[in-house]
C-alpha cells in the first residue's frame, strides 16, 4: 500500500513538471518573437525615404597612426626632464649667462680654452653642455670633474647611455657569467671602449652621469637643450628618451605609403581617376605661418586629421628629412608665444647649424674640428627673449 502512494505522488509530480516546463517554454518563444519583430519595425526603413548607399574608400594610409601619444615607462631610473633653476636664467636685469657648450667628447684641454675665450665667470654664467661630454678623446674624467667642478648643468647623450649601460650590465654579471667575461666577450658585444671609458670614471662620476635628464628645459626662455633632438608636434614628456639622444632624421611612414598607393593605382588605372587618393600636402601646403596667427601644440595635437607629415617617425640615420628641418616648419605654425627653441649636439657630420628655432653645437672637436659654445643673455623687453653669440675654438 505504501509502495502504491510512493508511485502516485511521483508520477504527479512529473506530470506537474511537464506541464510547468512547457508553458515556460511557450511564453518565453512567445516574448523573444515579440520582441524582435518590434525591433525590426523600428528598424526598418519605410519605402518614402530608402537609405542611400555610402561609399568610403580607405587605404592603410588612412589608417590611424600615433607618435607620443602615451607617457613612457620609467627606464631604469632615467630622467626624461628636467627644469633649469630660475635664478640660473639669464635676465636683461640680472646680466647672467649660459654657456651652452656642443659634444666636448673628453676634450678637456679645449674645453678650458673655450671657456677662457668666452671669459667664462662662474659667478654670473653657468655652463651647460648638450650631451657626448665623453668618449672617444683623451680625457674623459678630466672633461667630468671640471664640469662637476663648476656646478655645470648637461644632458644625457648617446655616449653616457651606453657607457652607464655597459658599466650596469657588467656590474650585474656574477658567477659563471663574470668568470666567462673578458675583453674579447666585450669587443664582441661592441661594449670594450664604452666599458674602457667608463671604468676610467670615478664612482661619484658615474653618479653624477646617471642623474643628467634627457631634456633640460629653460621655460623662462622657451628653450629646450637635447643631446640629438626632439619630434615637432609631441610635447617633451612624452619624447622617446632613445630617439632624444640619437635621432638624426624624421621619416613618414603615411606619406610613403600614400606614394606606394599612388604608385601602384596609376600603374592599374589608366582611364579614371575620380576615386584617386590625393596626393600628400607639401610643407608649404600646411596651415599658416605667419608671426601674429598660429595655432597651440594642444590644437593640433587634438585635431581628428593629420597630414602626411604629421606622422612622423625618428631614426637615427640620414635618409628621411633633418629633424631640424621639421622643427622650424612647425614652429612657424604656432602662435609665437608657443614656439620653443632647441638646442643640441650630436650631428658632427653637418657641423655647426644655426636656425631661427635650433642651434645645431657638434662641430666635431674630437676629429680635429671646432668646439662650440652658444652663449646667451637676456633681452631687453618681452618675456622669452634672448640674444645669443657663438664662440668656437680649434681642436686641432
Amino acid at each position: 500500500m505504501a509502495h502504491q502512494t510512493h508511485r502516485r505522488l511521483f508520477i504527479a509530480a512529473a506530470v506537474f513538471f511537464l506541464i510547468t516546463s512547457s508553458y515556460l517554454c511557450a511564453t518565453r518563444l512567445y516574448n523573444a518573437s515579440f520582441i524582435r519583430g518590434a525591433k525590426d519595425d523600428k528598424t526598418k526603413p519605410s519605402s518614402a525615404s530608402p537609405p542611400k548607399p555610402v561609399h568610403v574608400h580607405l587605404t592603410d594610409a588612412d589608417l590611424s597612426m600615433t607618435y607620443g601619444s602615451f607617457r613612457r615607462p620609467n627606464m631604469d631610473g632615467l630622467t626624461l626632464m628636467a627644469s633649469l633653476p630660475d635664478e640660473l636664467v639669464p635676465t636683461f636685469e640680472n646680466k647672467r649667462r649660459l654657456v651652452i657648450v656642443g659634444d666636448i667628447h673628453g676634450m678637456d684641454a679645449v674645453l678650458e680654452k673655450l671657456l677662457k675665450k668666452v671669459d667664462f665667470d662662474a659667478s654670473r654664467d653657468h655652463l651647460i653642455a648638450t650631451g657626448d661630454m665623453i668618449n672617444k678623446g683623451p680625457d674623459s674624467p678630466g672633461v667630468v670633474s671640471r664640469l662637476m667642478r663648476l656646478n655645470a648643468s648637461a644632458v644625457r647623450g648617446n655616449h653616457e647611455d651606453r657607457i652607464l649601460l655597459s658599466l650596469a650590465e657588467a656590474e650585474a654579471l656574477t658567477g659563471v657569467s663574470k668568470d666567462l667575461s673578458s675583453a674579447d666577450a666585450e669587443a664582441h658585444r661592441g661594449e670594450s671602449e664604452f666599458l674602457a671609458t667608463g671604468r676610467k670614471l670615478s664612482k661619484e662620476q658615474v653618479q653624477w652621469l646617471a642623474k643628467l635628464p634627457v631634456i633640460l628645459s629653460v621655460e623662462p626662455l622657451r628653450m629646450f637643450i637635447a643631446h640629438a633632438g626632439l619630434v615637432p608636434g609631441v610635447r617633451p614628456e612624452l619624447q622617446d628618451p632613445w630617439a632624444v639622444m640619437n635621432m638624426r632624421t624624421l621619416i613618414y611612414p603615411r606619406e610613403d605609403m600614400r606614394k606606394n598607393e599612388l604608385k601602384k593605382k596609376s600603374e592599374t588605372k589608366t582611364n579614371s581617376t575620380s576615386d584617386e587618393t590625393p596626393q600628400s600636402p607639401s610643407p608649404t601646403d600646411l596651415p599658416s605661418e605667419s608671426e601674429e596667427e598660429g595655432e597651440t601644440l594642444e590644437s593640433i595635437a587634438q585635431k581628428d586629421a593629420y597630414t602626411d607629415r604629421e606622422v612622423a617617425i625618428p631614426v637615427e640615420g640620414r635618409d628621411g628629412e633633418k629633424w631640424a628641418n621639421a622643427w622650424n616648419r612647425f614652429q612657424k605654425r604656432l602662435k609665437k608665444s608657443h614656439r620653443y627653441t632647441v638646442v643640441y649636439g650630436h650631428d658632427a657630420k653637418r657641423g655647426f647649424r644655426q636656425e631661427r628655432y635650433t642651434f645645431g653645437l657638434d662641430s666635431n672637436c674630437v676629429r680635429g674640428g671646432a668646439l662650440t659654445a652658444l652663449v646667451v643673455e637676456g633681452k631687453e623687453g618681452g618675456k622669452g627673449g634672448f640674444t645669443h653669440t657663438v664662440m668656437q675654438v680649434n681642436c686641432k
